[in-house]
This record gives C-alpha cells, structure tokens and sequence, in this order.
C-alpha cells in the first residue's frame, strides 16, 4: 500500500471542488469514490504500478464459510491487499446527526463493521481507507479513535488529519 497510497491522494487531492459539494450537499458519495478508485486502478494497471484489482471480490470466511464482499481485492508486488472504502462527511450542513462518532458505532454505516469483516477474512494487507469531509479537528479524531472497541484496537490510522488540507482528510487504517 505503500506504493498506491501516494497515488490516491494525488487523485483524490486534485478534487477539492468535489469535497465542497458533497460537504455543502451533507452527501455521503460511497460510489463515487468506488467509481473514481475504478478508473484510477485501471489506470495504475497500465501503468505497472499495481499489477491487478478486482472491485467487489468475494472472500470467504474462514469461521463460518460465508463469503465476505470486500470493495476492492489488490495485487501490489505479488501480494494480495484487501481494501474496504468508507466515505464519512461530517459537514452536518443538512443537520443530519453525522458527527465523527457516528461513523465509529457498531452499525451497518459505521468503520466497526468494515473493522470486523477484515478481522474475519484470513489475510495479512487488510485496509480502510476512509474520506473524511471535511477534514475532522486532530483533537476530535483522537478521541473517536478511542472510542473504539478494544477488540479492534489494533487497527489504527497510519495517516493523520494534520497531513491534508482542511477541506478532506483521507484516512489509511491498517489491520
């Protein structure tokens, strides 16, 4: 992931105009970032830089058999990198209740449940990378990082909000 991540956010950097909007809009756009990941792998693939991806690859779980459907399935180097995306836009502009800690509960929108189908599927390269919009206050993203379960302590950002501009912050948690 070392090698892709530089890559994203050039990608993702280059639209701020798109972050306006959404945060304006107090949108969460999962399948934007799905699409444009789409076009920027594929690009990437031509490129030699990732030597293949495949978006909505199913996983099985090693616990009960149930097949796990992660976002994106990556070859980097000849190894295999499971990628989950969530898009967390916390502008509340529209007075939705989407504050940071929304996103951190133990529900069916929030970064647990990505935490833990990762934690269920067999595999070492296991990744959440989550646009966050605007960008959270380091204080404010801290303390909702501690909020976690301690079952999944062991994920943890690798990125900070500190490194991008105020307007997203694009998170990178490893498993």
């Amino acid at each position: 992931m070392d090698i892709l991540f530089p890559h994203i956010s050039r990608w993702f950097l280059d639209k701020q105009e798109h972050f306006a909007v959404f945060a304006q809009a107090d949108s969460r756009i999962e399948g934007w970032f799905k699409a444009e990941l789409l076009v920027l792998f594929n690009r990437l693939v031509a490129e030699k830089v990732i030597e293949s991806f495949e978006r909505e690859a199913n996983i099985p779980s090693p616990k009960d058999a149930k097949r796990n459907q992660v976002d994106f399935r990556l070859r980097i180097q000849g190894q295999t990198h499971l990628c989950e995306l969530k898009a967390l836009c916390i502008s509340r502009t529209a007075g939705t209740p989407r504050n940071l800690h929304f996103y951190f509960r133990d529900d069916h929108v929030g970064l647990v449940k990505d935490f833990k189908k990762l934690d269920e599927i067999v595999g070492t390269n296991k990744w959440v990378i989550a646009f966050v919009y605007p960008a959270p206050d380091s204080n404010e993203w801290s303390n909702a990082i501690a909020s976690l379960p301690s079952t999944l302590r062991h994920w943890r950002p690798i990125t900070s909000p500190s490194d991008f501009p105020n307007w997203v912050y694009i998170a990178l948690w490893k498993g």
